[in-house]
């Protein structure tokens, strides 16, 4: 459990770290308020951290609901629903791996329904879906959050080929070529953040 506490707030300290590359790819491409609301999404995992209680179920399903009330774009509201989604997904008598793999791939699914997008439609689904695949195929919690991280950042960077269809950068179209998807890097980044944890 301390594990996870820790893991939480250096994903609270990387959202906040990388604000300023979250921004600058959303200007781009989007709003350009994407660090904001990465700060607010740090905001709610630090409200969860204050009384983290003993259940990782728990505590997950407080991260999502703490974002959801510090974050209420609708970047953080996907955010939220994704660590929701994980929570209700954990069953805290398996094994870490079998954990993060089904928290992964509950979050893509709730988030693509949310979302009401796939991947291949430059969202942060093509980060995270690559990231649950990969976790699926791993040996061990260590081996499942180094692929994780390593898919997402190659899905992330795969975005810059892609047409948007969603957001304001669904309406510059195949302008937006070029340039990451900011959304598919913050979960290549918070993903990155849990794989670069020592064990």
């Amino acid at each position: 459990m301390e594990g996870l506490v820790n893991a939480l707030e250096q994903l609270a300290q990387a959202l906040e770290a990388n604000a300023d590359e979250f921004t600058h790819l959303d200007s781009e491409a989007g709003d350009g308020d994407l660090g904001l609301t990465a700060g607010k999404i740090a905001d709610g995992i630090r409200n969860a951290l204050v009384e983290p209680g003993e259940s990782v179920r728990g505590l997950v399903l407080s991260v999502g609901k703490e974002v959801s009330k510090a974050a209420p774009s609708t970047f953080g509201t996907l955010y939220a629903s994704g660590f929701l989604a994980a929570g209700l997904a954990l069953d805290e008598s398996d094994d870490a791996l079998s954990q993060f793999h089904k928290a992964l791939q509950a979050a893509f699914d709730k988030i693509a329904l949310r979302g009401k997008s796939e991947e291949g439609q430059r969202t942060l689904l093509d980060a995270l879906g690559p990231a649950a695949r990969a976790a699926a195929s791993a040996s061990s919690l260590p081996d499942a959050l180094h692929k994780a991280a390593v898919a997402a950042e190659e899905g992330a960077l795969a975005t810059k080929k892609m047409a948007p269809h969603h957001g304001r950068a669904g309406w510059i179209g195949d302008r937006a070529k070029g340039i990451q998807d900011a959304g598919a890097t913050v979960i290549w980044r918070s993903l990155e953040t849990f794989s670069s944890r020592p064990e």
